[in-house]
This record gives structure tokens, C-alpha cells and sequence, in this order.
């Protein structure tokens, strides 16, 4: 799947509300740590373009056989967000996986 493509679905994905969102610590943490609502997370995700592309399609550490992309966008003024997703295999259908949506390290 090229990045186009990737990224339409993940905006078809959060628009339509169907999409996994893994609930790491480091996601809730950093949506805690600048008071960020799901709806605030859900219009940064579909604000993201090719251009906050920073690698992939890259092969996932813990599933080979699946492709990551890796995207870094400011989400407010001064504070980038690491986003990383890939199309959910656990369904028949084309869906988003959310793995990582947090505070860059840098």
C-alpha cells in the first residue's frame, strides 16, 4: 500500500469512527500531559499529509509480514506527535491501526 493510500484510508478510518487505537502509555500520557481529547487526537489524525511522512511503507518489528508508516506533525504550537499506523489485519475489511500517537522523542 503506497502512502497515499495509507493515508486516505486513515482519514476514512477516524471520519467513520472504525479504527484501532492501541492504548499504550505513551498515548494516554502525552493526550493527559496537554489536555488533548480524542476528538482533538481524531482531527489531528485527519489533518496528516504525505508531506509528515517520515519513513515507510517499513516492515513491522512484531508482524514481518505487515507494513508500517511512520508520520511526525506538529499537533499544537511547539509539540510534535509521533504517529504510526498500519492497515489492521484482525479484520476482513480495509480498517487503520493506530500503534503509536504521542510526543516525539527526540
Amino acid at each position: 500500500m503506497d502512502v497515499t493510500a495509507i493515508i486516505y484510508l486513515l482519514h476514512k478510518s477516524v471520519s467513520n469512527k472504525d479504527y484501532d487505537f492501541v492504548p499504550t502509555a505513551k498515548n494516554r500520557n502525552s493526550r493527559r500531559k496537554y489536555g488533548l481529547t480524542l476528538y482533538d487526537i481524531e482531527d489531528f489524525l485527519k489533518s496528516i499529509t504525505e508531506e509528515d511522512l517520515v519513513s515507510g511503507p517499513e516492515i513491522d518489528r512484531d508482524m514481518p509480514s505487515e507494513k508500517v508508516y511512520i508520520f511526525m506533525k506538529e499537533i499544537i504550537t511547539g509539540v510534535t506527535f509521533y504517529v504510526k499506523i498500519k492497515k489492521d489485519s484482525k479484520v476482513t475489511y480495509d480498517r487503520i491501526k493506530i500503534l503509536s500517537c504521542h510526543e516525539a522523542e527526540y
